[in-house]
Parts: structure tokens; C-alpha cells; sequence
């Protein structure tokens, strides 16, 4: 009973979590997700490929992203101190939570604040998991034949050819 079994050109749609391992992980990066590709066509991180080969609808798997393939090493460069004036919502500014707004230019500012004080914030760029393993719980949620129409839309997205 292969035609549930994860393999090359099945579209497959599995549900996600992350986690942070080590530290706690905030809300908006362990949210649930789930995704649909095609499988051998799709890109898709060579780990996570690995791990759900031959995984079976239903299957739930654990699987460690080290932090060189996930979000990178910490770097300390990245933290830096600004001053509360420049933010549009510096009463929002509390230590040990992130801070995030949208700049006049439309992009997204997100920083953890380290410490407030005198007028000024020290803000640490880094991605909450820099530097961590990245754990990532799969629930292979159904596999199934590719159709015509699946090979269609990958090959609108520029898929490889498996």
C-alpha cells in the first residue's frame, strides 16, 4: 500500500510546528502551519526531505534543524542600542518582549528589548533562533497521486524535475 507513502511525485500536505530548543519559543514563530508540495519537485530543505521519505499519511515525526541550516549563528553585532525617540510606539518598549512596528518605508521592524533605560533601548536583531536548534514537529496530514493539474502548477512555480 505504497499510494500513501511519501515519494517522488505525490503532492503531499503536512502540518507544522516549530520550536525553539533551549529557550522559549514566542507565540508568532510556534503558531501551527500547514503546507501542500509536490514532492521530489518542490524544493524543499534537504533534512526535512530526508526525514519524511517513505513517511506514511498519518506518520508524525520529529525532526532537529541545526541552527547553520535554520536561522544561522547568534550574532552579536546585531545588537545595538537606539534611542526611544526614533520608535512610533516607544511606551509599547517593555524588557524581555519584542518590539515590532512597520518604518515609513513599509518594512518590518521586529527587535527583542534587552534592557530601557535613560531614553534609549538596547535591541537585539537577532531572529529568536539564531544560534539554536530549530525543532520541527511534522503530522504527515495526506499524501496522494499527482495530477495533471499539480504537475501543471509546479510547473508555473518553476519546480525541478524530480
Amino acid at each position: 500500500m505504497d499510494d500513501k507513502k511519501v515519494m517522488p511525485n505525490k503532492v503531499v500536505t503536512l502540518s507544522y510546528q516549530l520550536e525553539i530548543e533551549g529557550k522559549e519559543t514566542p507565540p508568532w514563530f510556534s503558531r501551527p502551519m500547514r503546507v501542500s508540495f509536490l514532492y521530489g519537485r518542490d524544493p524543499l530543505m534537504p533534512l526535512i526531505e530526508q526525514a519524511i521519505t517513505g513517511a506514511k499519511e498519518g506518520d508524525e515525526l520529529t525532526v532537529t534543524i541545526p541552527p547553520e541550516q535554520a536561522y544561522g549563528p547568534y550574532d552579536k553585532s546585531l545588537v545595538q542600542e537606539i534611542s526611544l525617540d526614533q520608535l512610533k510606539n516607544p511606551d509599547q518598549v517593555k524588557e524581555g518582549e519584542y518590539y515590532q512596528e512597520v518604518t515609513p518605508t513599509g518594512r518590518q521592524l521586529m527587535f527583542l528589548v534587552l534592557e530601557k533605560k535613560n531614553g534609549k533601548v538596547i535591541a537585539d536583531f537577532n531572529h529568536p533562533a539564531a544560534g539554536h536548534n530549530v525543532i520541527m514537529k511534522i503530522k504527515i496530514d495526506e499524501v496522494r497521486e499527482a495530477t495533471a493539474m499539480d504537475f501543471a502548477a509546479c510547473d508555473m512555480r518553476n519546480c525541478g524535475s524530480g
